[in-house]
């Protein structure tokens, strides 16, 4: 099959990209060949490197040029304006809320907390304006809703990929059909021989992803300043919050504690989580269904996160990790101290992980399902 993968800085950094190299790598290995489409203005010096990148200056003539070059289908990551411009059978995987939040935050800001709101304009403007879930600049808040409508729009009639059972029901609860929304859990990245965690010294935790409001990192450095071990946290990952939650850690008194290693890459990644006792996923917002666990489970690690969004299906609390309330400082701070206390428990928490990613989350089993998908939906398109 000749496979199109189209999505805007088609090699920038993040869980969308990674996403991308490692399917189509296990695409090309079946013997499948693969083309990558981007946009000119998300080309970059690393991009350009990759020869394989097919760049188009608009959606419209990105579309033609993935007609141009006979695909059997075209695999989209992200919004599509001029879809129904297209010809090609089309699979399109929704890594985030916009289709159905026009902020795409699922985070009420002001308060804290994830929202559970369906899609309306009354609710979500109120959102925008009181809840400041999103921007309320005018041009980008009209720019919100717009984008919302084009998703409702555009996949109206499409096979869409869903990241978690949570993001599936949202889109359900908001119109979508629930014949077309096909659940694809992210793969667990292949980890052939991990390594249990180590007894000695200090136990790290660690964190991974965006240093912004929604990842809950002010949530756990005020829950470190709560415990009463000797401990240390390692933060990876840049984002708008860097400066200021290196002052939070200095103002808890906590700055000897923590490590900042700003953005990493998959090597340093299976590092630092191969130096941790545990993964700390602290997310305060309706997380669609990150890659971070599926890391942590495949490297043979405990995690601890929050009960929101489509996580709590991967992470099976006291079975595979530790699922908190979010936001309450002393729950998190006293599942920590219980892995840093337990080293049984974490790695016994942590091996039921690896058995349950290598039984249902492996980039083969994956692949299969999205393989499948691909043919139905050019049935679909062939009817």
């Amino acid at each position: 099959m000749r496979i199109g993968h189209y999505m805007t800085g088609i090699w920038d950094h993040g869980g969308v990209a990674t996403y991308i190299r490692r399917i189509s790598d296990a695409q090309k290995e079946l013997g499948h060949e693969i083309v990558f489409l981007d946009l000119e203005s998300h080309r970059s010096a690393e991009s350009a490197a990759a020869l394989e990148v097919q760049y188009a200056p608009n959606e419209l003539s990105m579309l033609r040029k993935a007609e141009e070059l006979k695909l059997d289908l075209l695999h989209v990551h992200t919004l599509v304006r001029e879809l129904d411009a297209g010809k090609l059978p089309v699979v399109r995987t929704v890594h985030g809320p916009q289709p159905y939040c026009p902020s795409g935050s699922r985070f009420l800001k002001s308060s804290g907390k994830p929202c559970d709101r369906s899609f309306g304009y009354l609710g979500c403007t109120w959102g925008h304006v009181v809840n400041r879930c999103g921007s309320v600049r005018p041009k980008r808040f009209v720019d919100d809703f717009r984008r919302t409508r084009l998703e409702m729009h555009t996949l109206k009639g499409r096979c869409i990929a869903t990241v978690s059972q949570f993001m599936k029901a949202q889109m359900v609860r908001d119109g979508y059909d629930s014949d077309l929304v096909h659940v694809l859990y992210l793969p667990s990245p292949p980890v052939m021989e991990p390594v249990p965690p180590t007894k000695e010294g200090v136990p790290r935790f660690v964190f991974l992803g965006r240093l912004s409001p929604q990842k809950g990192v002010a949530w756990l450095l005020r829950a470190l300043s709560k415990t009463t071990r000797p401990l240390q946290v390692d933060i990876a990952g840049d984002g708008d919050l860097g400066d200021e939650l290196r002052a939070l850690a200095n103002a808890l008194g906590i700055e000897d504690r923590v490590t900042f290693h700003g953005w990493v890459n998959g090597a340093q990644v299976n590092q630092l989580i191969r130096a941790a006792r545990a993964v700390v996923f602290p997310s305060v917002w309706h997380e669609p269904g990150g890659t971070v666990a599926f890391e942590a489970m495949a490297n043979a690690r405990a995690v601890i996160m929050s009960r929101v969004g489509g996580m709590p299906e991967i992470v099976q609390d006291q079975h595979t990790g530790l699922v908190v309330k979010p936001n309450d400082d002393l729950v998190l701070a006293r599942a920590i101290e219980m892995l840093a206390d337990d080293y049984t428990l974490a790695s016994t928490l942590g091996n039921n992980g690896r058995s349950i990613a290598m039984s249902k989350y492996t980039l083969e089993i994956h692949i299969k399902s999205l393989m499948k998908l691909y043919s139905d939906c050019i049935r679909q398109h062939l009817a």
